[in-house]
């Protein structure tokens, strides 16, 4: 029904919008040969634009030609036009053409001269391919997929070659989970305990396109085993521009925002606002806990428990204000100034009893929990970027303050059903758990590129960071008389403040030859760290380590369009508050968790290969890779026997991070895309990953190893009438970690879309789900000679999705704005998700 509805909406608006649509079918053809005029010979791969003679800076179409030089271009109407033929290094040609009775005109050849002159900062590529790769990176055109009017980023990082989502939205890159998230380059801590809740909230077409860093130069901070995703906004150009975009689903999720840009004269400025609620309503859960431990299991064998969430809730929003000042054609000014903020609450309902070895209950209690977290912060950076009349040389000077505070609350009811009621008194029936963290971050870095000629290339900085964090708990049980909450006076607090100074030093060498590329770079990083406990001074403590972080890369450009790449770097991972926080959850006393402040940093090599090649009409990247840590951040769990008083005993389960001893895998991906047509695109991206954990614990060593497989894939068409179907899907086996497995997990997916008056305004209808109302996860974890669980949670899959967004505003030159920026990845993000980074 609720299909139904969501189609017959999406029909009557694009029947009424069909009929103020400006556009008509294609009538005219344009075709021709492009060839350099002094070579004599075809030119591959030219870009074609066309434009009206009365407005030459909105381009109509843009397209590039075949590996021949041929190119057919269609228009839609008569009328009198320009032309414009680029390529590299050559001289850019206007040709005038008249549309009028003739539907087909020949140009014939279109010869291009040698151009002597440096290019400008703007170049317009018409017709890219989705996928295109740097020396260190490989990036996904999002403005260019069709979809990226209804997905959200998370929905759009499934297509990113080497990077996969699994069905509980945890993202690896290179089968790894310890990677960073950027934004334009920038970290941002919105990223780092949850990254994607905050990447489902932000729409999809907002973004320019999604950026895969695989061998992180020495430019960048020694963070992020993984790899670096950088996701890039769209930046406008002189004049004004602007968008606003509105959103609902069935869920009864909604969001919406705003973007504007403007230049004029010296002066540029960029803003956005975006808000996000979520909803996930009716989840099922499910969970099982069997004690082999024949001592521990003595008295409860098994644990068997049932929650059901009728509702969940999470608000998001982010704003950004960029502004540019050019003092004069080489000195800039850059200012930005972003803030984002979130809540997230949740409610459940449990039952839970022990059971003896005859499966007969022992024991049962009922309990309610009603969780709320929230986090905010603000990030401020100003950036000074001197250029040089040599091309490409630059120095920079930049400053970054980043303030991010959280706090999480959790109440916590118990009911006793049967003889548990003496254990509840103990634990307290009415609890009240709070934490509250925050950090502050000072940076100062300077960047300098000296380009000896176009072959000889050179860069050093220098970085300090001033970082501090800190936490505070508090545990509170009801006082019954006086009907207030007071402070537990048997349970210990270990609030802590933690100060960090890192100093960065890194210097590359760049030589790049007709065929061959090489970059070979090394950092050096020293990081002092003091802990100071305010409730237990004798716990203070101090460290500090110093790393030299060596990296290299080779590139072959077989021919224009692909080439080999090969590379080995080593990367570090120093845990962030949410690892190092020794908070105390227990408002399930079953299952306690708590952080680390013990941890140290993670040290990983990693070896990659890969072959790419990229055309208008058919994309591949194929790439092998290794890697190795020998001291992983890892959440581990033990089983722990406490005894609360006589026949008041209770087996929990307690789960933290260490630094687990080893961590490998190796693996590969592949990644294809082949548009046969101009309507028709069809893309697969496929991986396999082999990876082995050993806990090199002296209590008790637990090992693992498994192979996973993904796969994802789909297919868009565009109809008559410029309709626009997307149809995808995929398949991912069970994700393999040091103490159990995942599930498996399949999606499927199905958009319509179509753009209107004059492409201006898009309106989109996607389905998530279509062939199965409910998801279904599974996991099992399972812990040798000690105890396994099972989990098994469902909740509403299928769901409808509205989007509509319109631009306005007309731009004919980039905001120039500093090359160089702070970035500071060198914090591991919460839950293994990743965060934030360069």
């Amino acid at each position: 029904m609720k299909l139904k509805i969501g189609l017959s909406v999406y029909f009557l608006l694009f029947g009424l919008l069909s009929s103020l649509s400006s556009q008509t079918s294609s009538n005219f053809l344009i075709k021709g040969i492009v060839n350099d005029s002094v070579a004599t010979e075809s030119i591959p791969y030219a870009t074609i634009s066309i434009v009206k003679q009365e407005s030459p800076t909105v381009y109509i179409k843009r397209m590039a030609t075949d590996v021949n030089g041929k190119f057919e271009l269609s228009v839609p109407e008569k009328g009198d036009y320009f032309i414009v033929f680029e390529s590299v290094g050559m001289q850019t040609k206007y040709v005038s053409v008249a549309l009028g009775d003739k539907k087909t005109i020949d140009l014939g050849s279109v010869n291009l001269g040698t151009s002597s002159e440096q290019l400008s900062e703007l170049t317009v590529t018409a017709s890219k391919p989705l996928i295109s790769m740097d020396l260190d990176k490989i990036i996904y055109d999002t403005a260019s997929d069709p979809e990226a009017e209804s997905n959200n980023v998370l929905e759009m990082l499934r297509k990113v070659p080497m990077v996969t989502v699994d069905g509980e939205d945890k993202i690896q890159v290179k089968g790894s989970t310890s990677f960073k998230i950027y934004l334009d380059g920038k970290p941002s801590n919105m990223f780092t305990n949850n990254p994607s809740e905050v990447l489902k909230s932000m729409p999809a077409s907002s973004i320019k396109n999604i950026e895969v860093i695989t061998e992180p130069g020495a430019k960048y901070d020694a963070e992020g085993v993984g790899g670096i995703i950088n996701i890039v906004t769209a930046k406008a150009m002189i004049g004004y521009t602007g968008s606003v975009r509105t959103s609902i689903n069935s869920l009864g999720g909604y969001g919406g925002g705003g973007y504007f840009s403007t230049k004029i004269g010296k002066f540029g400025l960029t803003a956005n606002l975006n808000y996000n609620q979520n909803k996930t309503n009716d989840t099922d859960a499910h969970s099982e806990r069997e004690i082999l431990d024949p001592v521990a299991a003595q008295k409860y064998q098994y644990l068997m428990s049932r929650s059901k969430s009728p509702k969940s809730n999470m608000g998001f929003s982010y704003s950004n204000i960029e502004a540019s000042y050019e003092i004069d054609s080489l000195n800039l000014l850059s200012f930005s100034f972003g803030g984002y903020g979130g809540k997230h609450k949740n409610e459940n309902e449990s039952y839970s009893e022990m059971l003896d070895f005859n499966k007969d209950t022992v024991a049962a209690y009922r309990g309610e929990n009603f969780n709320e977290s929230s986090w905010a912060g603000m990030d401020l950076s100003l950036d000074y970027q001197r250029s040089f009349k040599k091309p490409d040389k630059l120095l920079t000077f930049s400053y970054r303050l980043e303030s991010t505070p959280e706090k999480s609350q959790a109440k916590s009811l118990l009911y006793n059903v049967k003889k548990y009621a003496e254990m509840i008194e103990l634990l307290g029936a009415d609890k009240l758990l709070s934490s509250v963290g925050k950090s502050n971050e000072h940076t100062v870095q300077i960047d300098y590129t000296e380009p000896f000629n176009k072959k000889h290339i050179a860069e050093a900085g220098l970085k300090y960071i001033l970082r501090q964090n800190n936490s505070d708990n508090s545990y509170k049980i009801l006082n019954t008389e006086t009907g207030d909450y007071e402070d537990d006076t048997v349970r210990p607090v270990n609030n802590f403040d933690q100060t960090q100074h890192i100093l960065g030093v890194y210097g590359s060498y760049t030589l790049k030859l007709e065929k061959l590329s090489i970059r070979v770079g090394g950092r050096f990083e020293h990081t002092s760290s003091g802990m100071e406990y305010k409730n237990d001074p004798a716990k203070d403590f101090s460290t500090s380590f110093t790393n030299l972080i060596p990296s290299i890369v080779f590139t072959y450009r077989l021919g224009m369009t692909s080439n080999f790449r090969l590379g080995y770097n080593q990367r570090i991972s120093r845990p962030g508050i949410w690892y190092l926080n020794p908070f105390v959850d227990d408002s399930n006393p079953n299952y306690i968790s708590y952080g680390n402040p013990d941890l140290d940093a993670e040290i990983s090599n990693s070896f990659n290969l890969s072959y790419s090649i990229f055309t208008p009409k058919f994309n591949m990247n194929v790439n092998a890779f290794t890697s190795f840590t020998n001291n992983s951040i890892e959440s581990v769990t033990s089983l722990k026997v406490v005894d609360e008083g006589e026949d008041n005993e209770r087996i929990v389960v307690e789960s933290t991070y260490d630094n687990i001893g080893y961590f490998g895998h190796v693996g590969g991906n592949i990644y294809l895309n082949w548009s046969p047509t101009t309507k028709i695109r069809l893309y697969g991206n496929g991986g396999v990953n082999y990876s082995r954990y050993t806990n090199n614990s002296d209590e008790q060593k637990v090992e693992n190893s498994g192979t996973r497989f993904t796969f994802n894939g789909g297919a868009q068409f565009t109809l008559p009438c410029e309709l626009k179907v997307n149809i995808g899907g995929g398949y991912y086996s069970p994700w393999i970690m040091l103490e159990g497995k995942g599930s498996a997990y399949y999606f499927t997916g199905i958009s319509l879309g179509r753009d209107f008056l004059d492409k201006k305004l898009n309106v989109s209808l996607r389905v998530s789900e279509p062939f199965r109302a409910r998801s279904i996860r599974e996991s099992t974890t399972y812990k040798e000679n000690n105890y396994s669980t099972y989990n098994f949670s469902s909740s509403i899959a299928r769901s409808y999705s509205l989007s509509v967004s319109y631009r306005f505003g007309e731009m004919k030159e980039q905001i120039k704005k500093a090359s160089r920026t702070i970035s500071n990845d060198d914090l591991k993000g919460g839950e293994g998700q990743g965060g934030s980074g360069e």
